[in-house]
């Protein structure tokens, strides 16, 4: 498995034929190269890393956030539910 970069895709070798792999490898890297010059040329607003990195970054924050949230309320709930079993007894 070769790795990819950004908005290309890693490059699976496993199930190539041994004789087309080095060609294959080569291919990606050339690709991986004439995107990076592709988003150089672009605004920085347009550019990979500040669109879809940026929305992908958000998202993991939001979800991060939602779990923190989610836990907090839950131990409130254990804390309530604890406090009103031990009332009762």
């Amino acid at each position: 498995m070769i790795d990819g970069y950004q908005g290309i895709m890693p490059l699976d070798t496993r199930n190539m034929k041994p004789e087309y792999i080095k060609q294959a490898i080569e291919q990606h890297e050339k690709d991986i190269k004439e995107y990076a010059l592709r988003q150089s040329q672009l605004k920085p607003e347009h550019r990979y890393e500040n669109t879809i990195l940026r929305i992908q970054k958000q998202h993991e924050l939001e979800v991060m956030h939602l779990n923190k949230r989610a836990n907090n309320k839950r131990n409130l709930q254990e804390k309530k539910d604890n406090f009103y079993i031990n009332s009762k007894i």
